[in-house]
């Protein structure tokens, strides 16, 4: 995968795991909590691999760490749904 492919699939995977996240906050289905953790855990691959790609412009490089914030944010969001559902 060349490097600009890689960038749109990391910036494709985050919107996939933020879309399950959202999804399965209103759904009470452990199976489609998990494959939103699986999504999430996948778009975290992504961007990490992405950022440490040589030969980004600044702007891909602003982005992916504004993506990698947003997992962030995501993965807390995971948390407390698991530990206020699931527990």
């Amino acid at each position: 995968m060349d490097h600009q492919n890689q960038y749109t699939h990391a910036l494709e995977s985050v919107e996939n795991a933020r879309k399950a996240i959202e999804e399965s906050q209103g759904n009470n289905n452990p199976e489609e909590f998990q494959q939103a953790k699986q999504l999430l855990e996948y778009a975290h691959e992504m961007v990490h691999q992405s950022r440490h790609t040589e030969g980004l412009s600044e702007e891909q490089s602003k982005k992916l760490f504004h993506a990698h914030e947003h997992l962030r944010h995501l993965q807390e969001t995971t948390n407390a749904i698991e530990s206020n559902q699931y527990e």
